[in-house]
């Protein structure tokens, strides 16, 4: 099935027709890097809007709150749950209740309580399984879990235009107001490397501190066409000029 007209679901298409170039760079203060090509993270977002579709009839409506640090995996559950035509809940923002939590912490939210579904993300990128305390309340292994979905998009519901797609602590966006919010204040451009292909995406480095600001330059990131090198809050500045000159950035955010 082909993914809803949504920026989520262009991305989503695009990820999927993309050949070997990264569109995902993430490098963690403990010295992981992890790279993700648009095939590989269009396959990532593919398996988890199946995953919640199937195991929380996730559709336009539904809630799926965050509860994840600034990282790589906190993006693909965004574009995921976009997929499905859910609303994205972030760290911060007023939402009594979820119909999923997607937590690295599980036991820490109190809307797991009531939510049809809890997911267990476990953060390492080699990791297949949780590797943390053991799972109680009816959690979800969210890494085994997923990779038991297809790679193919299953049905999904196209949400409405004025459908809520986000809400953070300061900020509400519908579906068709996320492709203007997330234009952010950069324009992309060209690269500023020397190179005559014309489909070399711009590499853009950013280190966010929350959700909000993550999720804002990635997808004006990606909307622009660009790859996204993301490293993680806390990556002191020495490092972060190692990552731009080993990544060949063609911007900092």
């Amino acid at each position: 099935m082909t993914a809803p007209r949504t920026l989520a679901g262009r991305l989503l298409d695009g990820f999927l027709q993309d050949g070997a170039a990264p569109r995902l760079t993430w490098y963690g203060t403990d010295g992981e890097r992890t790279e993700l090509s648009g095939r590989v993270l269009g396959n990532w977002v593919t398996k988890a809007a199946n995953l919640l579709a199937e195991e929380a009839d996730a559709e336009p409506g539904t809630t799926v709150v965050l509860d994840l640090p600034v990282h790589w995996r906190a993006l693909v559950w965004a574009l995921g749950s976009w997929t499905t035509g859910a609303r994205v809940v972030l760290p911060g923002a007023v939402e009594r209740s979820a119909d999923v939590v997607v937590t690295s912490r599980p036991g820490h939210d109190p809307r797991e309580t009531d939510a049809d579904l809890v997911l267990a993300v476990a953060l390492p990128a080699l990791a297949m399984r949780w590797t943390g305390p053991e799972l109680t309340g009816g959690a979800v292994d969210a890494a085994a879990a997923l990779m038991t979905y297809p790679d193919v998009l299953g049905y999904v519901s196209e949400p409405a235009e004025d459908d809520v797609a986000l809400l953070g602590a300061d900020l509400e966006a519908t579906f068709g107001e996320l492709t203007t919010w997330a234009r952010g204040s950069r324009e992309l451009g060209r690269p500023a490397r020397d190179t005559d292909d014309d489909t070399t995406p711009v590499r853009a480095l950013v280190s966010p501190a929350d959700l909000d600001g993550l999720v804002e330059q990635a997808l004006s990131v990606w909307r622009a066409g660009g790859s996204l090198v993301l490293a993680e809050p806390g990556t002191d500045e020495a490092r972060l000029e190692r990552i731009a000159q080993d990544e060949r950035v063609d911007l900092r955010w």
